[in-house]
């Protein structure tokens, strides 16, 4: 009888692992199937939080802070977890270059980042890309010689617009300086291409400078008052990235400035109530919140479908003028 029980109970148990070993087989073969959808980030669909990390050249409590608050909220919307990192002094690129390595040391999913033609800040990158980490660049695109989706202004075009602008305002005659933020920079230096290509038509329009103000608003006041010492003719002033507008709005006014005509770009405080005041005619905006908010939509896309809707996001730019900023058209933008 003792030998009998002992039988079955040897056939019972039998029976159970033979029944938890076909078990483990159909998780282990479901488990296998799941790590057949893996994305260039390296991020299984579906697997959560995706880590974001976004390394921006500066706050500036503006035009910067609004891109690092929009990826911040969208992230949170979504469920994704992004942390915004800046440099202690302005466009530090050495300390962003280290910023970005820090990332990648820490297997981050996704890159969030300015283009700044750098040799090391592009090695950094192409480091990330070739390591599956998604990089999207805003505001500011680079050479397609790693993988990166581009975010941002059509730079050369609003360069373009920009000229269209300087046309109409000055009846095609002025003395132009341009003032920009710091050479190297390809968004840059396609606005003052694209403004240079929109005038070449018109003889009466002479771009006479170029001058740079570090994104630093003493270095630009110290640049406005060089433009006007070493070259008295110049009667236009173009501000073909943020400082320069906030600077002069903020610095100067009607009385005190003897140009004709100022044309600026992106919305702040300063140059609005500059253009309230008669001094600046025009302010070009750029989308920076739609910006952030796209660059992290995107990433999520890509995590889950395995591409991006598109390998580049245009985002539109507006020009406002002098009276439709007098008339608070563009308040509730800054």
């Amino acid at each position: 009888m003792k030998s009998n029980l002992i039988a079955k109970g040897y056939r019972g148990m039998k029976h159970r692992i033979t029944a938890i070993v076909i078990l483990l087989s159909m998780a282990v073969g479901f488990l296998a199937g799941c790590g057949e959808e893996i994305g260039s980030s390296g991020l299984a669909q579906g697997e959560w939080p995706v880590r974001i990390t976004a390394v921006l050249p500066h706050t500036d409590q503006g035009y910067w802070t609004d891109v690092g608050d929009a990826i911040s909220a969208r992230a949170k919307e979504l469920g994704a977890d992004a942390k915004v990192v800046t440099p202690q002094l302005n466009y530090n690129v050495p300390q962003m270059v280290d910023m970005i390595r820090q990332a990648i040391a820490a297997q981050t999913d996704a890159l969030i980042v300015q283009g700044i033609d750098d040799p090391d800040y592009r090695a950094a990158l192409a480091d990330a890309a070739a390591q599956g980490i998604l990089v999207v660049l805003v505001d500011t695109d680079l050479p397609d010689d790693f993988e990166h989706l581009y975010v941002g202004t059509d730079n050369y075009d609003a360069g373009v617009q920009m000229g269209e602008r300087l046309i109409e305002i000055s009846g095609g005659r002025a003395v132009v300086a341009v003032m920009s933020g710091a050479p190297g920079y390809p968004n840059l230096d396609e606005r003052v291409a694209g403004l240079r290509d929109a005038v070449a038509g018109y003889p009466g329009i002479e771009i006479r400078r170029v001058d740079y103000n570090e994104y630093d608003t003493l270095t630009a006041l110290e640049t406005y008052n060089r433009i006007l010492s070493e070259d008295p003719d110049v009667d236009t002033l173009i501000c073909v990235e943020g400082t320069g507008g906030q600077t002069v709005g903020l610095m100067l006014n009607p009385e005190n400035c003897s140009l004709k005509n100022i044309l600026v770009f992106d919305l702040a405080e300063e140059s609005v109530a500059g253009a309230k005041n008669g001094l600046i005619d025009g302010i070009m905006a750029q989308q920076q919140k739609e910006m952030g908010s796209i660059a992290v939509e995107e990433i999520l896309r890509h995590v889950e479908q395995g591409s991006y809707s598109a390998q580049k996001h245009y985002t539109p730019v507006v020009f406002y003028t002098q009276r439709q900023l007098e008339e608070g058209v563009a308040d509730e933008l800054i």
